[in-house]
């Protein structure tokens, strides 16, 4: 089974080095997202909705394998996140990150 692991951070700079961490690491199977938060959509992420998430923040995502999950989120750790969780995905990896509302992945401008 899949678990998606999720971490906000407070800068663009403390995600990509998170993200560039993970990819030093060849987490196997892992598969990672980065997007810019929008708090003020209807939806949160995951149980992160009531946490202190604040426009603009980046929120890296990391879908995986349950048992490299732990791996992950010590990766994650390290660069200091405001807010991390982790949870189960029994549904598939693109419903479960479209039903997400944030704004485009930064990587992508």
């Amino acid at each position: 089974m899949n678990e998606v692991v999720v971490a906000v951070y407070r800068s663009a700079s403390a995600a990509e080095a998170a993200v560039e961490d993970l990819k030093v690491a060849r987490v196997p199977s892992a598969t990672i997202r980065q997007f810019v938060s929008d708090p003020a959509a209807q939806e949160g992420l995951l149980e992160l909705h009531n946490r202190s998430i604040a426009s603009g923040d980046r929120v890296v995502a990391v879908t995986v394998e349950d048992r490299h999950a732990s791996a992950v989120m010590g990766i994650l750790d390290m660069r200091g996140p405001v807010c991390m969780t982790d949870v189960p995905l029994p549904m598939g990896e693109s419903r479960a990150i479209k039903n997400w509302r944030f704004s485009a992945d930064p990587s992508s401008k």
